[in-house]
């Protein structure tokens, strides 16, 4: 997984070649929470940048409202602080925010977040006129996450020209690249609150609308299902890339119905808007050739109860009991390569999913 050291953020924020730490320079960055562990680094001259910076920083570790708000007027404290980085380009570059500035056509500010480490873990950038949130941009910094960028960017355009119902989603404004990294800029959301929905209201509608729209053949003709062998065809996951050639032998495999999964069904891609309208974003991982009901396996999984909890889910998108074993198998699976895709094997989440794996062929809860 990346390692997020200077020159990460050299390539970030001022492009291959920059400079981080200029005597002079109208580019200057304040990092939250602190310059030793930067997850949000937000551009100190601007007030609305900053402040929202803060409240979004203090909202992904706490839902208090109160403390929200209390960090909000404690912004102006932090852009006074000295800054962590001053940042001018190469000569032959633009830095990040004068490039987003060509792309939007007007000045722009920027607050730069990451996420904790994980397999999809990528630069989210914010961008702000003098008086609002105008466009939010991806970047890939990697061959992992650049593939995951121009997939988005895919998925927008395909949403755009045929929106699912009653769902709405940013409009690609611009798609390309930054130095060595995948670029795509995206319209901001007007959303009641970037929280998400709740686990409850995660609407099913949804998920059974994209898997009957993309209905796709058998699952042994899949390019989902090739390309998964690949990604698992390595020596730490000899074991689990055996069992999932066996499954080919099953009965149920050929049963198998296929469609489109967004990838990440979770409560936190999805909202609200101030109109009313649902939005969903984040289609990086939308593919399509995987088993019906992935989708839902994903938000038990990741977010929910465990996979047992998903079982009258399965029935509702009108999966046979009979096939959720395997379906669950299937999607553990996926997992296990999203970690080996990540260089991610060591970690808590991999180990999670192969201990999910044994239990699925023993009796006892799935979780």
């Amino acid at each position: 997984m990346t390692d997020l050291d200077e020159s990460w953020w050299v390539r970030v924020l001022a492009g291959p070649g920059g400079d981080l730490h200029a005597a002079t320079a109208d580019e200057r960055y304040v990092a939250l929470p602190r310059s030793s562990d930067p997850r949000v680094v937000v551009d100190s001259s601007s007030r609305l940048a900053v402040r929202d910076a803060v409240e979004r920083f203090v909202a992904s570790r706490t839902e208090n409202s109160m403390l929200r708000m209390v960090a909000g007027r404690g912004a102006p404290l932090v852009a006074k602080t000295k800054s962590v980085w001053s940042v001018t380009p190469s000569a032959s570059n633009d830095t990040l925010r004068a490039h987003l500035s060509e792309v939007l056509g007007e000045h722009v500010r920027l607050a730069v977040a990451v996420g904790p480490p994980r397999p999809n873990r990528k630069p989210v950038v914010r961008c702000y006129n003098e008086t609002e949130l105008i466009a939010v941009a991806k970047l890939g910094p990697d061959p992992h996450t650049a593939s995951m960028v121009s997939n988005e960017s895919h998925w927008l355009r395909t949403l755009e020209s045929e929106p699912l119902a009653g769902v709405s989603t940013p409009r690609l404004l611009h798609a390309g690249e930054f130095g060595d990294s995948n670029l795509l800029v995206m319209s901001a959301m007007d959303l009641k609150s970037d929280l998400g929905l709740a686990f409850a209201d995660v609407p099913l509608s949804v998920v059974r609308e994209l898997c009957e729209r993309h209905r796709s053949g058998p699952l042994g003709e899949s390019s989902w299902w090739s390309a998964l062998l690949d990604r698992l065809d390595r020596p730490e996951l000899a074991a689990i890339a055996e069992q999932a050639r066996s499954t080919q032998v099953d009965p149920r495999f050929d049963q198998l119905e296929t469609s489109a999964w967004h990838g990440d069904w979770s409560p936190w891609n999805m909202g609200t808007s101030t109109s009313g309208d649902l939005y969903v974003w984040d289609w990086e991982r939308t593919t399509i050739g995987v088993p019906v009901g992935f989708d839902l396996l994903h938000l038990h999984y990741q977010y929910g109860a465990g996979l047992d909890a998903a079982d009258d889910d399965l029935r509702s998108l009108d999966v046979p009991d009979i096939q959720h074993e395997l379906v669950k198998r299937l999607y553990l699976f996926e997992v296990c390569a999203r970690h080996a895709d990540a260089d991610a094997l060591h970690g808590d989440r991999h180990v999670r999913a192969v201990e999910a794996l044994e239990r699925l062929q023993s009796p006892g809860p799935v979780t």
